[in-house]
């Protein structure tokens, strides 16, 4: 447990330029802890859902980060009904900034669509038919513009969950929770996991951070993530931390849902937090089921406001100009 609450600066007092400090303001911190005694006995949760009223989530903390600096022009990259993509619309258009998005189709649910069409109606969106086709276009587009990967999951981007461990570091030595033994956190392009494993190990907190995969290997391979975490280290002058992937949990693949998805789901909304089968309810799934004895940490990355406001004079995503990813049989 850390021995006293200190300041970002004096955590990083070793470091000559704490880049810590280079961020731009966008959320609401820190975001609250709570005990979930009824999905499992120990686990807890800190929902970075509730940190901006327009819209939440783990994406506002590395863009935080990666918008300081950035260029008017920003492109980035997701899937229809990407969380990220939609978040980088509403917070950097907010600033000024030009957004254009680059995606490729996942299976469609309601919510994915609602996403999408908001994201239509801030961002000059293009769709491309595959995962390859849409990575090689985001290099192209972004010529001249400050480019975006998946999920904001670059070293910079993942400055924000390290400064998010400090933060909940804080929050221990204040009494509001117990140092956690594991966080749970859903993991589709590792910078949040990235984070964690770095900024817990800068904090003091021997806690595992175990990411739970939402996305295929070839998207996010272990020799990927390591890579992130020892280049987000290296800002920092140090070395990176523990983290665990947890395969278990994906299903068919990413965007599907899972009967224990479904289950953490519905369980979730009966303590008031609301989730998606894509990454949050498979995490917290991971959670409840997790062996051994607590304290455990769910960190709960999606959005929690309403999306009625941005849905507003939205276009419709039209199925034959926007057509999804089919199920397999």
């Amino acid at each position: 447990m850390p021995s006293s609450t200190t300041s970002f600066a004096e955590q990083l007092s070793g470091v000559h330029v704490n880049p810590l400090e280079r961020r731009v303001p966008l959320g609401m911190w820190p975001s609250p802890v709570q005990s979930l005694p009824d999905l499992r006995e120990g686990l807890w949760v800190k929902d970075d859902g509730v940190c901006h009223e327009v819209y939440g989530g783990n994406k506002v903390r590395k863009l935080e980060y990666l918008l300081a600096g950035a260029e008017k022009r920003i492109v980035t990259f997701g899937a229809m009904g990407s969380h990220h993509a939609l978040a980088t619309a509403v917070h950097a258009t907010a600033r000024g900034h030009q957004v254009v998005v680059v995606n490729h189709p996942r299976h469609h649910t309601s919510h994915a669509e609602a996403v999408l069409r908001a994201t239509l109606k801030l961002a000059e969106v293009h769709r491309f038919d595959s995962h390859e086709d849409a990575l090689i276009a985001l290099q192209e587009l972004g010529e001249g513009a400050t480019v975006i990967p998946a999920g904001g999951s670059t070293p910079i981007g993942a400055l924000g969950f390290v400064r998010a461990s400090l933060e909940l570091a804080d929050q221990i030595s204040a009494g509001l929770l117990p140092v956690p033994r594991r966080i749970f956190v859903a993991a589709g392009s590792a910078g949040t996991l990235a984070g964690l494993a770095v900024g817990l190990k800068l904090a003091g907190l021997e806690t595992r951070v175990i990411g739970v995969r939402v996305v295929p290997e070839a998207w996010m391979s272990r020799d990927f993530i390591q890579s992130l975490c020892d280049h987000t280290a290296a800002l920092l002058g140090m070395t990176s931390g523990q983290w665990t992937i947890e395969d278990r949990w994906l299903g068919a693949g990413y965007s599907a849902t899972t009967p224990e998805a479904e289950d953490a789901l519905a369980r979730a909304g009966s303590c008031g937090l609301h989730l998606e089968t894509c990454y949050t309810a498979k995490a917290l799934a991971a959670a409840m089921a997790a062996d051994g004895p607590g304290p455990d940490l769910f960190w709960q990355t999606h959005n929690q406001a309403v999306l009625d406001p941005l849905l507003e004079s939205a276009p419709l995503a039209n199925p034959a100009q926007w057509p999804w990813q089919a199920l397999e049989s």
